[in-house]
């Protein structure tokens, strides 16, 4: 295989996924022990906020950021229903889903996109921040769309 095609795969915390040459990306559980995962087509921050403050911050003008954060079961929140009816990832990623006002931290030059989802019984928001031109979209989704399908979710009770 081309160095150019081979991946990382990250794994921790029930969440698998494969980051191609030239991604970072890091797996984290905050105290309650819910997932997080943050990956990027550039160097992230290794230490940030759920949704990528640091990270979003310092992305160049053409990149391209992935937050999964997991949520809390309790308190009216049940995965598969409500906010989270939605069963997995929406792929591929539409142009016209990402919009300034879906960004945590606005910048100037991004568009951001939030998923609310269940999978494998666990409930996430897929944030995902890209920053360029509407021209270059795209091959910009084509390749997140590639890095997302390779997301693999294990249940609580598989041991994650």
């Amino acid at each position: 295989m081309p160095a150019a095609h081979r991946a990382v795969t990250l794994a921790a915390h029930g969440l698998r996924i494969d980051l191609p040459t030239g991604w970072s990306g890091r797996v984290f559980a905050r105290s309650g022990g819910q997932a997080t995962l943050h990956a990027g087509d550039f160097p992230i921050a290794l230490s940030d906020g759920e949704f990528g403050e640091s990270s979003t911050a310092s992305m160049p003008q053409t990149g391209s950021f992935v937050a999964l954060v997991e949520y809390l079961l309790g308190s009216g929140l049940d995965p598969g229903r409500g906010l989270f009816a939605a069963r997995g990832l929406r792929l591929p990623l539409e142009p016209v889903s990402f919009s300034a006002r879906c960004l945590a931290h606005p910048s100037p030059g991004q568009a951001g996109l939030q998923h609310f989802f269940t999978s494998a019984g666990r409930p996430f928001c897929l944030y995902v921040v890209i920053a360029g031109d509407r021209s270059g979209r795209r091959a910009q989704l084509a390749r997140l769309d590639h890095v997302l399908s390779s997301l693999r979710v294990a249940s609580r009770s598989a041991g994650a």
